[in-house]
């Protein structure tokens, strides 16, 4: 009797360090959950991965995979991604400051227009009460570059890139964080809206996370500049 009750004592012991170690488990999942990417699209647009136009050179999975944007018709069609609910709460770039903002562009090729593609961002200014949309358009970062190459766009740490907000032009990211110091991100989105037009984006990086593919494979972690790694 004694040797089963040694042995009971162990098996709920070993239960006990099991389910602890779940629970660790399941609460690390909870606060590290990879934001999936959303696609949105109208006018005859299409948009999806493929392998076609090969991965930008920031991606390094070793992949061959990039987002394709197709818009068809001028002022009609429209395409991008985006991340909302549980998906945006993980990626973390909602609520923060301008300031605050670390990680914020992608590479692209094929389509290189005034204003797309182009990542919208929504924020609401904490002092005023107003809200805000800033255009973080490639062409501003790649003034005269080679559509069919790829270029980076990396609006926070290239101090080449021209923002255009409520104040028009902003020349760098350290600018629009001096001229809009109140305030926080609420929303933001990667869009096609210039047509006809075959776009490709990789490496679409915001704040904490990026996308190089498709599937929970394709989301890495973000360690420095538009650089991302699983």
């Amino acid at each position: 009797m004694k040797q089963l009750s040694m042995r009971n004592y162990g098996l709920l012991a070993l239960a006990a360090l099991v389910g602890s170690l779940l629970v660790v488990s399941v609460a690390f999942a909870a606060v590290t959950p990879k934001p999936k990417l959303s696609f949105f699209k109208g006018g005859g647009a299409t948009i999806g991965w493929t392998t076609v136009g090969g991965s930008g050179p920031h991606d390094t999975t070793g992949n061959i995979d990039s987002i394709q944007i197709d818009t068809l018709t001028s002022g009609v069609s429209f395409a991008g991604a985006y991340t909302w609910g549980k998906d945006e709460a993980a990626n973390s770039i909602v609520g923060r400051s301008l300031a605050e903002v670390q990680r914020l562009g992608f590479d692209s090729k094929g389509y290189l227009g005034a204003g797309a593609p182009r990542i919208s961002l929504i924020t609401h200014d904490t002092n005023t009460n107003f809200d805000h949309t800033f255009f973080l358009a490639a062409s501003y970062c790649n003034a005269g570059a080679d559509p069919s190459a790829w270029v980076t766009s990396d609006f926070i740490n290239d101090a080449d890139c021209v923002i255009w907000g409520p104040n028009g032009a902003n020349a760098g990211w350290s600018t629009v964080v001096a001229n809009f110091p109140n305030d926080v991100v609420t929303d933001w989105f990667l869009i096609v809206d210039e047509a006809p037009a075959t776009t490709y984006v990789d490496s679409l990086t915001v704040q904490d996370f990026g996308w190089v593919r498709s599937g929970a494979n394709g989301i890495v972690k973000c360690q420095v500049n538009l650089g991302c790694t699983n």
